[in-house]
């Protein structure tokens, strides 16, 4: 498990209880509605709402002095370097608070991408699997149907009492199936998993083996636009923009 990963059991134990009442798209709705709320409190709560109304205030008056100045021109490079001034100073108190109100997406979004992605296939659904490199031998028990290239397999699915072993050319275990989530690619540990963990373990430092991707079903939440527009992911964080912009108009936060 890595560090972003912390809440992911919390968020799941909710998701399951959601599930009774609400479609896997509203779910997302909820979620995304969840994250802008709490991303604008933890931004007020952390940031300086009283200096950056004053900054704002004083900067719309410096704009505005400018816009107005009919004088020579240092006259008027006082009145923008002041201007840039204000709009770095309101930038320099906003960065900080900004970073740390945006942690709860970061939770929620790796969270998502194992919760709704992806799904299990039915029992005895004919799932393609590849193995890299291509020159790893890898052992199968039962065996695997073996595809058009000597990387490829296909596997029918197992009910959840049974199991289907992939090994390698050591024996040493590399996945059990059926899987334990729905994560479509398994690889050697990377230093980036110490901030994002892989569900589903990781294959051995001392194997030939450096990948395993099985063609998990997908689920696509949005039909039209480009493929990256079809994940959970970005009905979510659409909706966290649209609900931030709300919550920050509504409230008047700077």
């Amino acid at each position: 498990m890595g560090i972003f990963d912390i809440f992911s059991p919390f968020f799941s134990w909710f998701d399951a209880i959601l599930e009774y009442v609400l479609s896997p798209m509203a779910r997302l709705f909820f979620w995304g509605i969840a994250a802008s709320i709490l991303t604008m409190w933890l931004y007020v709560l952390f940031s300086s709402q009283g200096k950056l109304s004053r900054i704002k205030t004083e900067a719309a008056e410096t704009k505005k002095a400018l816009n107005e100045y009919d004088g020579d021109f240092k006259g008027a490079w006082q009145l923008i370097r002041r201007t840039l001034s204000l709009s770095l100073k309101q930038i320099g108190l906003a960065l900080g608070p900004t970073i740390l109100a945006s942690l709860p997406v970061l939770f929620m979004l790796v969270w998502l991408g194992t919760a709704y992605n992806y799904r299990m296939p039915e029992t005895g659904a004919i799932i393609d699997i590849k193995t890299f490199p291509a020159s790893a031998e890898v052992q199968w028990h039962p065996q695997a149907k073996q595809g058009v290239e000597e990387s490829q397999w296909q596997i029918s699915w197992p009910v959840s009492d049974e199991q289907l072993w992939l090994r390698d050319s050591t024996s040493q275990v590399i996945a059990t199936f059926p899987l334990s989530e729905p994560v479509p690619i398994l690889h050697k540990r990377q230093w980036w998993n110490v901030l994002f963990g892989n569900p589903i373990g990781y294959i051995p430092e001392s194997s030939l083996l450096e990948r395993v991707e099985i063609a998990l079903p997908e689920n696509k939440y949005i039909k039209i636009g480009p493929e990256w527009m079809h994940s959970s992911e970005a009905v979510f964080l659409l909706v966290v923009v649209i609900g931030s912009l709300a919550i920050k108009l509504l409230f008047r936060i700077h």
